[in-house]
């Protein structure tokens, strides 16, 4: 009989006959030798050891198909360098959604809990309203006393609406500054004497980082009515404030408000007692 590595290699077929031993059970008298298909074998594995079967394309997110026991593609794909996914179908998450990198769907996305995307949010298609509507050229988003949000025309979220000015709080006291970087339209200054009398420094940002911003500066009870604390509302280096490196306020409920043309901060109204 030839040794088993002189017979020539081949590429099995489903039809091919392997030998083996039938082992002794209930169904089998004895142990007897008999043959075997390749494709008998092949499913004995997938079924008797839940085996998995199927192939994927690169990037692509695999998902069981088509009855749970053979891997292949979803819609969904990554991104060559991980950064995102990609849906190319409708989009249900039945929880919350939290994004910290990119999601990009070519159709619709449902998110049925809470969205929380921590980056920028790109939208290039059209925006749907909670009752389904579509917004027209000119209309805002806006939230009702429910939360739900609809399209609203300019004039209707503007008339009769109460305008706030949530400002941004600083601490001044002799000796002491500051950068202002905040995106409020209006600085409430307190004064702290706890260093005795004094100047005060707060820069403000350049005139050229949003061209026709409006910032108000306003002094309230706690600042002493007198000339010997002051505030210093200084510009950039290189830029003024009517012409000025800064503008000084120093009397209790004095208030300012200046205007950036884009290169430089312009005082449009100016109040003192």
């Amino acid at each position: 009989m030839a040794i088993i590595n002189t017979y020539p290699t081949a590429t099995p077929k489903g039809a091919d006959l392997l030998i083996g031993t039938q082992v002794k059970d209930d169904t089998v008298l004895e142990n007897s030798t008999k043959s075997f298909t390749v494709d008998a074998l092949g499913s004995y594995i997938v079924t008797s050891t839940s085996g998995i079967t199927g192939s994927g394309t690169l990037n692509t997110i695999a998902m069981f198909t088509p009855n749970g026991q053979a891997v292949g593609d979803s819609r969904i794909t990554q991104a060559a360098l991980g950064a995102g996914i990609n849906i190319n179908t409708n989009l249900t998450v039945s929880d919350d959604l939290t994004v910290t990198g990119s999601i990009e769907t070519n159709s619709s996305l449902t998110v049925e809990g809470v969205s929380t995307f921590r980056g920028a949010v790109k939208l290039f298609d059209v925006v749907k309203d909670t009752n389904d509507d579509l917004g027209t050229n000119g209309q805002l988003l806006v939230s009702d006393a429910q939360s739900n949000v609809e399209w609203k025309d300019a004039e209707e979220v503007v008339s009769g609406a109460i305008a706030k000015l949530i400002p941004f709080q600083v601490t001044a006291s002799a000796g002491g500054s500051s950068t202002y970087s905040a995106n409020n339209n209006i600085v409430e200054f307190s004064w702290d004497n706890v260093n005795g009398n004094g100047i005060y420094v707060l820069t403000i940002p350049s005139a050229a980082a949003i061209p026709y911003r409006n910032i108000r500066f306003v002094t309230n009870s706690t600042f002493p009515n007198g000339a010997s604390d002051k505030v210093e509302i200084t510009a950039q280096t290189g830029e003024t404030i009517d012409g000025a490196a800064f503008f000084e306020i120093s009397k209790v409920y004095e208030g300012v408000s200046i205007w950036s043309n884009g290169t430089e901060w312009i005082v449009i109204q100016a109040k003192a007692h």
